[in-house]
């Protein structure tokens, strides 16, 4: 589709082979996954300030007076368990952690691995589609025309957009800040209503690596610096302070929205197969 590549805001060309190199170097990330057991038991509330729900909460007090060698070991964050039973751990690289899940820590360069891995997923694929679908429908940002060639100049650099804002978001300021990326489900235990104000905040606020509560500066820096790159590769027409500003907003609203896809995504196929039987 990108065998022609994207035409850049400086009149070059980004090659397509050099975009599925990318997105094959980051599906080789994701496909590093392996899934460990050596996990915290989930335990009660435990921390001062309220935890956020349904996610790693403080730390386990007593683990520093266990008699055996784990004391000197990297400290894991455990789920915050109230309502919900962990049955498995979740998925490494995974952004997503489910009611039934027990998250594992992740390091720096595991932070990184998973702000790549998490955009090589059928959910990634279609949403970069359907926004270059969008954007060509309205003839909107970026401003490459409606032929058929600006639709793959779009497609190409909504992908790469995308991919950058996962980086810097979930992968370099989440390791800087010492933040954990991934979004907990609250889950049905809660009310809609709960929920939806739960989800709408996470965008704001998140969680350290120690599971207190924190604003959310990786989301905001990360939507930032994949905006100011842009106009590396968007159309003249696109740059500016004033362009700027709208991406941005609109970007931090969109991460609004998927969060509460998120959250809600599951119940809307639940309530769909059991309408099917």
């Amino acid at each position: 589709m990108w065998a022609s590549g994207i035409r850049t805001g400086a009149g070059l060309r980004i090659s397509g082979p050099a975009i599925a190199l990318a997105m094959a170097l980051a599906g080789g990330l994701a496909g590093a996954q392996h899934p460990r057991t050596d996990m915290a038991t989930p335990v009660e509330n435990i921390a001062e300030a309220e935890p956020l729900p349904d996610s790693p909460g403080a730390l386990l007090a007593s683990s520093s007076s266990a008699p055996d060698s784990t004391a000197d070991a990297p400290v894991v964050p455990v789920r915050n368990v109230q309502e919900s039973t962990v049955e498995r751990p979740a998925r490494k690289y995974h952004r997503v952690i489910r009611p039934y899940e027990q998250a594992q820590p992740l390091d720096a360069l595991e932070k990184v691995k998973l702000s790549l891995a998490s955009r090589v997923t059928y959910g990634d694929a279609f949403g970069t589609a359907f926004s270059a679908g969008w954007s060509q429908w309205h003839n909107s940002r970026p401003h490459y025309g409606r032929d058929a060639e600006a639709f793959e100049d779009r497609l190409g650099a909504l992908a790469i957009k995308q991919t950058s804002q996962s980086f810097f978001t979930y992968g370099v300021y989440a390791a800087a800040f010492h933040d954990d990326p991934r979004y907990y489900i609250m889950g049905r235990t809660m009310s809609p209503v709960h929920r939806a104000l739960y989800s709408a905040q996470r965008t704001v606020i998140t969680q350290k690596d120690d599971g207190s509560p924190a604003i959310n500066w990786p989301k905001i820096a990360g939507i930032a610096t994949s905006t100011l790159l842009t106009t590396a590769y968007y159309p003249k027409v696109d740059h500016g302070f004033r362009n700027e500003s709208e991406a941005f907003a609109m970007s931090f609203a969109t991460s609004v929205l998927n969060d509460e896809l998120h959250e809600f995504g599951g119940d809307v196929f639940r309530l769909i197969r059991r309408n099917k039987n």
